[in-house]
């Protein structure tokens, strides 16, 4: 049974909204807990996409921003745009429906919790960026983080989110 948080009615597990107050009983809405720029190594030439994890899936979108032209075209220019890029990126994902992007967007693929098995976090090595591979129970997943500066950060977020399925090497 569920039981409306506005008016303490119980109603039945499938329902929606509450039969006494008509209250919304069941948020479908997802909070975006944390997202990393990676490439996906994905055939010959892995194209940057964002990997988001909310409280309750992992979300492989776009993520073309301008991270190899910022700092072929310069030093501070370069930088300065792929920050801001960045940050806007970051903002709207923040505030994204996660369940309207993907009805939008059908090349986002949306990697629910209960089908991860095991996440491996790389060690970051000498001149290569650090690695996340996704088990499933249907696929595997191989990203390079593209952001290094902040992989300690995800080495705690993401066993934060996904328990005892995060190795950290």
């Amino acid at each position: 049974m569920v039981y409306c948080t506005k008016c303490g009615m119980e109603n039945e597990d499938q329902s929606v909204y509450c039969a006494e107050c008509g209250q919304k009983l069941q948020d479908d809405s997802e909070t975006l807990q944390e997202m990393i720029h990676v490439a996906w190594n994905k055939g010959t030439v892995p194209p940057r996409k964002i990997l988001c994890f909310t409280d309750k899936n992992a979300y492989i979108m776009e993520g073309n921003f301008l991270i190899g032209l910022g700092w072929g075209i310069g030093g501070i220019v370069g930088n300065y745009i792929e920050k801001k890029d960045t940050s806007q990126k970051e903002e709207n994902a923040r505030n994204a429906n996660f369940q309207e992007v993907v009805a939008q967007d059908p090349e986002v693929v949306v990697i629910p919790y209960n089908e991860i098995m095991k996440v491996t976090m790389g060690k970051k090595r000498m001149l290569l960026n650090p690695s996340i591979t996704i088990e499933t129970t249907t696929d595997d997943y191989k990203f390079t983080v593209m952001d290094g500066k902040k992989y300690k950060q995800y080495q705690k977020s993401i066993p934060s989110i996904l328990g005892d399925r995060v190795q950290v090497e």
